[in-house]
């Protein structure tokens, strides 16, 4: 009998398992779990939305091409519906972190960034080269030479920054700033951004201004070239 009383005894004695072991609950540490989880998915999806008016203002300003804004635009749009329908469906479980694509944007900006394939400068007058350099004896005949007569035949201002597509598989874009003595042709594997068109034609415009005393008299042999810092 004593053996039994003691038993139950140390049953009686045991705590009750409470609320928050019992299966098949959610516990407040749950609720409270899932609210931050879900507040975390809308702070990031502000991020996004911040990251898409950020885009904008730096196309505004000339930072990035066509290309890169349109493929930008259309990446953080994709990752902002996404992310909001994962929490729409689960609004307390963390699986719109499977829709964060954190690091694509810098891969795409790299991508579709204009790259210089060369370029070359020639006298007004005689249409001579006077420095080539780099993917550009290919593309003399075909496009240069057309290329140049009728800037020199259509074109009035001092600088400008004239953007040709040349058609050609491999290289895209030929872009010119014509100066008073001479011309500045640039070549690159896409479309320039705004800020990589005004960098030549303030190289272009340092390369006159150096120059002057020689190319005034049509005197080519001791010209510095400023471009070479910049594409060499």
């Amino acid at each position: 009998m004593a053996k039994w009383t003691g038993l139950l005894r140390q049953l009686l004695s045991q705590e009750e398992p409470s609320s928050s072991s019992r299966p098949g609950k959610e516990t407040a540490g749950d609720k409270a779990g899932g609210l931050v989880t879900e507040q975390e998915g809308l702070e990031y999806l502000n991020k996004v939305r911040e990251k898409l008016h950020q885009l904008v203002e730096d196309y505004s300003k000339g930072w990035l091409n066509q290309a890169q804004f349109e493929e930008l635009y259309a990446h953080y749009q994709r990752e902002r519906d996404a992310v909001a329908r994962l929490i729409t469906m689960s609004p307390a479980s963390d699986a719109w972190r499977m829709a964060v694509t954190e690091g694509q944007s810098i891969v795409i900006r790299r991508r579709l960034a204009a790259r210089v394939l060369g370029y070359a400068v020639y006298v007004n007058e005689t249409e001579k080269p006077l420095r080539l350099y780099g993917e550009f004896n290919s593309l003399q005949e075909k496009w240069v030479k057309p290329l140049l007569s009728k800037i020199h035949r259509e074109v009035t201002d001092s600088f400008v920054t004239v953007t040709f597509e040349t058609g050609s598989e491999d290289a895209a874009y030929l872009c010119a700033v014509l100066g008073q003595y001479t011309t500045l042709l640039v070549l690159f594997t896409k479309a320039p951004a705004r800020v990589q068109t005004q960098q030549l034609e303030d190289l272009h415009h340092h390369f006159e201004q150096a120059n002057e005393r020689f190319l005034a008299r049509a005197r080519y042999d001791n010209l510095v070239f400023p471009y070479a810092a910049a594409f060499e």
